[in-house]
């Protein structure tokens, strides 16, 4: 702003010289000249505006009376601009032109009058009664020295006497600010007032320079003598933008004792205005009658007016006083005023019963030395001093000396007051102190006690901001922040929180106000990073303290959080494992259907090429589908397995070669096999599919490269290992390893790395079963699975399968089945599917055995008692409403105890089984088969010696 305003104010002085150097005097330069002035009196009021809008208290109608005193003198200028452009002449000695440069003063000596002891920036009624007055005085000095004389004095009388009358008038302004400077004590009303005596002071030299020239040689305004009118506003316009509001903070002023002096200066004009207006109008002729009693009325009126309200305003504030004094009186706190010379000029009851005394009145006039105690008095002469004339107050605890002697600890707020007066107000702190120091014995007590808990123990204000006051020595084991770095930011505790858990903690605050129990579960981040779960719970209690608190302990709940999760895990695998189970079952009937039909389809005499073809796609497709859905009970644990003891070495290296073309030339593959490994029992077919699937899993996992390891060793896993891993049993185990240098996984993935059909390859890369075979396997295996990844670390998978001691056992040539032939013996079958039982019993009866065919257990059982022959064989599903397959096998059995028994299924759900192993002496022939393979399985069991249970 400042360079923009010196531009423009250069531009406006540069105009001046042009004008007065180029066009003079000319009508043109005459225009210009008086435009100039009229500009720099209106950029000068309206910067003075822009001062009077930035200040506060008196400071705001002081700025506005200086901008209207400017805007009133450019006014002024533009009727002097009428008469010299227009008119051609200079504006005659009745004009009221002359008039309007003279209102400038009423506003500069308005302003001079402004009350100090008022901070307030409204005009106030006697504000504009007494800005009437000084207009009416201005007007009659106009009138009286000048305008009633003017005809009977020639024309060089009457400018000599107007230069005179004006050249006072300025004089007793300027003469008026530097008694006001000399009287003011607050320092930013003086600055205002010295402001305005060198400006107006500047603008009285100039003007009077600009006269001057003018009465030696009477020319229009166009000259360089224009500058003298000019560079005085330029130089306001300067001084009200640069003027800024004190940046200390606003506090009420004090009120003074108002000398005498004081208050006749500020309102002898107001009292000898009517006087002066008097004089005045006794001394004009008798025509004047009219307008000089109208006026001397309307002057004494407004002192009138003026008096009356100064009254009405002393009665307010009497009474006002009256109700301050009667509330300090009647105040909790002891207050006391100290006068100039020390002694005490003012004590209130409740300061009275503090000391001892029986009224206040005993300890009027006593020195506040014979008060306070001796060892403060040194610091209160020193610190306090210093501080109230630095800040004008000061506040803290100090010791007072009873009229029995004792001491009485006191929090004292002490003011600095005009005139040396200090106001003194002090709270009886005894009884906190007594409560300071029974909570400090309470808090010992307390330490004690919980200190050696291996939980942190703390008490706390309520509220999720509230203040700390005490932490147990545990907190640094726990969070790995000490007591004094946890306590000295306690009120922001919950930065420690994790975002997520910050609602969970606010509930629990929430219901604590209540005054119900703090309770809940979240999470902190310790100091070196790692992030715990802590159980935190609290009670309210009132304890020492003057208002309720929390005490509260906080237990590290990490391990107990981590196996939570892990038996959530493994709850919600179990859940989807019955599913897919589920889902297993229905489909393996379907594809028995579909499988059953194509074959016999294909088998058919006289069958075309073309549509041979496409059964055999339809039994492609079957089979591609049978696989997924081996996957999915190998996942659920519903497949039945053929366990045997095997060596986990002979297996990893008999498929190192496979695996080893599995791998492109930019993955490296390493095998280690441990030494002495022991053996496990499993399904050798099942723990190869489980090494595949890791392996290809690994090697897509390094698209551009990296190092495969696969390692076999002997591990025993104890009791802390299965603290922290759910459902582990401690014991021998022998661990497969896959590891790989690749991508990683983030742990939202690793969460879901087992479910079925979850893969994060692209479409049609993998099926989302891999893992999930391999998670099924291992569990039915009776091991475990876990996965340890981070993005771009790579990933490894561990499987612990138990150790046994038992030998491998000797390979055995698979002995040769002899193609099925023709039967003739009886077959019930029990199917609740109709299309598989149709299916089968067409098969069956193609063979030539005699079928009878029931869609559920209870017909079955009807049939077979009212069945007259011999039942040779019992072919049932074990999965069907109400009475399970083997249940059926049992009466039926019980009734015709020569009758075999085959089981058929898509999964068992560990009817047959257990552990995934089929119970002695039982067959099982898993959906979805073919015609050949169910016609061979039931001429084996037809064939054997094998009897249901």
């Amino acid at each position: 702003m400042s360079r923009k305003l010196f531009v423009l104010a250069a531009t406006i002085v540069g105009a001046h010289l042009a004008e007065a150097l180029i066009l003079g005097v000319s009508p043109a330069g005459t225009f210009l000249a008086n435009l100039l002035e009229v500009s720099a009196s209106v950029l000068a009021a309206v910067m003075c505006f822009g001062a009077s809008r930035r200040a506060r208290g008196m400071a705001r109608p002081f700025w506005a009376l200086v901008g209207c005193g400017m805007a009133a003198w450019g006014v002024a200028n533009l009727g002097w601009m009428y008469y010299e452009l227009v008119l051609h002449t200079k504006p005659a000695a009745d004009s009221a032109v002359r008039f309007f440069f003279s209102v400038q003063g009423i506003f500069f000596a308005m302003l001079l009058f402004l009350d100090q002891d008022k901070d307030s920036a409204r005009f106030e009624p006697e504000f504009l009664l007494d800005f009437v007055q000084i207009a009416i005085v201005f007007f009659f000095v106009f009138l009286g020295l000048y305008y009633v004389p003017s005809p009977q004095l020639q024309q060089q009388s009457i400018s000599v006497r107007r230069l005179w009358m004006e050249f006072g008038e300025e004089l007793a302004i300027i003469a008026l600010a530097c008694i006001q400077i000399a009287r003011t004590r607050a320092p930013e009303i003086r600055n205002l007032y010295t402001g305005f005596a060198l400006y107006f002071s500047i603008f009285t030299a100039s003007s009077g320079l600009s006269r001057y020239l003018h009465s030696l040689k009477a020319t229009p305004t166009g000259t360089l003598a224009d500058l003298c009118w000019t560079l005085p506003f330029l130089w306001g316009a300067f001084w009200a933008a640069r003027w800024q509001p004190s940046e200390a903070k606003q506090t009420a002023r004090p009120l003074g004792r108002r000398t005498f002096s004081g208050v006749i200066l500020t309102n002898a004009f107001f009292v000898l205005a009517p006087l002066i207006v008097l004089v005045q109008v006794a001394q004009f002729p008798s025509e004047w009658r009219i307008l000089r009693f109208s006026l001397l009325g309307v002057s004494i009126l407004c002192f009138a007016v003026r008096v009356g309200i100064s009254a009405y305003r002393e009665a307010k504030t009497a009474e006002t006083v009256r109700r301050q004094a009667l509330a300090m009186d009647s105040a909790a706190d002891g207050i006391s005023i100290i006068g100039e010379s020390g002694e005490h000029v003012y004590v209130n009851a409740a300061f009275a019963r503090m000391m001892g005394h029986e009224s206040p009145e005993s300890m009027l006039g006593v020195h506040w030395q014979k008060i306070y105690d001796s060892r403060d008095v040194q610091l209160i002469q020193e610190q306090v001093r210093k501080t109230l004339e630095a800040e004008g107050k000061w506040s803290g605890q100090i010791s007072l000396r009873r009229r029995d002697g004792t001491a009485l600890p006191v929090e004292m707020a002490i003011t600095s007051l005009a005139n040396g007066v200090t106001a003194c107000i002090g709270h009886d702190i005894t009884a906190r102190k007594e409560a300071e120091q029974a909570r400090v014995d309470a808090e010992n007590k307390y330490r004690t006690l919980v200190e050696q808990a291996a939980a942190i123990s703390y008490i706390a204000e309520l509220g999720i901001h509230g203040q700390w006051h005490y932490i147990s020595p545990q907190v640094e084991a726990i969070t790995g922040y000490s007591q004094e770095e946890w306590l000295v930011s306690s009120s922001d505790w919950t930065r420690h929180i994790p975002p997520e858990d910050l609602s969970v903690v606010e509930a629990a605050e929430a219901a604590s106000l209540r005054g119900e129990r703090f309770q809940a579960e979240y999470r902190i981040v310790r100091k070196d990073g790692a992030v715990i779960w802590v159980s935190d719970t609290a009670v309210v209690v009132s304890g020492g303290y003057s208002h309720p608190v929390m005490e509260g302990i906080i237990v590290d709940i990490t391990e107990r959080k981590l196996l939570e999760n892990q038996l959530q895990q493994s709850r919600r695998m179990e859940a989807v494992g019955r599913l897919a189970g589920g889902i297993a079952h229905d489909f393996n009937n379907l594809l028995t259907i579909i499988k059953g039909y194509a074959e016999l389809a294909v088998q058919r005499a006289g069958i075309q090429p073309e549509l041979r073809a496409d059964v055999q796609q339809i039994e492609n497709a079957a089979e591609r589908a049978s696989m997924l859905i081996r996957q999915l009970l190998a996942f659920s644990r519903r497949q039945v397995l053929q366990p045997k003891v095997i060596d986990l070495n002979a297996i990893v290296l008999g498929l190192d070669k496979l695996l080893g073309r599995l791998m492109g030339e930019h993955i490296e593959m390493v095998t280690r096999c441990g030494a002495n490994v022991g053996h496990v029992k499993a399904d050798p077919a099942q723990v190869e599919q489980v090494i595949m699937n890791l392996v290809v899993n690994a090697r897509d996992a390094m698209p551009k490269g990296g190092r495969l390891t696969v390692e076999t060793v002997n591990v025993d896993l104890d009791s802390a290992y299965a603290r922290d891993h759910v459902a582990v049993k401690p014991g021998p185990y022998v661990m497969l390893a896959v590891s790989d240098s690749g991508i990683g996984m983030s742990p939202e993935t690793v969460t879901h790395i087992f479910e079925p059909f979850y893969t994060t390859k692209e479409s049609g890369r993998g099926t989302g079963l891999g893992l999930s075979t391999v998670y099924g396997i291992v569990k039915q295996s009776g091991g475990y699975i876990w996965v340890y990844s981070e993005p771009g670390q790579g990933t490894t998978f561990k499987v612990y399968l138990p150790r046994v001691a038992e030998q491998v056992e000797a390979k055995r040539d698979a002995p040769e089945i002899p193609e099925a032939g023709q039967g003739s013996e009886t077959i019930l079958l029990v199917e609740d599917e109709e299309a598989v039982r149709e299916l089968a019993s067409r098969i069956l009866s193609a063979k030539g055995y005699s079928v009878v065919a029931a869609k559920s257990t209870n017909e079955a059982e009807q049939l077979s008692e009212k069945y007259k022959g011999k039942i040779h064989l019992l072919l049932t599903d074990i999965i069907m409403p109400g009475t399970s397959g083997r249940e059926l096998a049992r009466r039926i059995t019980a009734r015709h105890p020569r009758t075999r028994v085959l089981y058929m299924s898509g999964y068992t759900d560990n009817v047959l089984v257990q552990g995934g192993v089929l119970e002695a002496g039982l067959s099982f022939l898993q959906k979805p088969f073919t015609p050949g393979a169910l016609v061979q399985k039931v001429r084996d069991v037809l064939d054997s010696r094998v009897y249901a249970e």
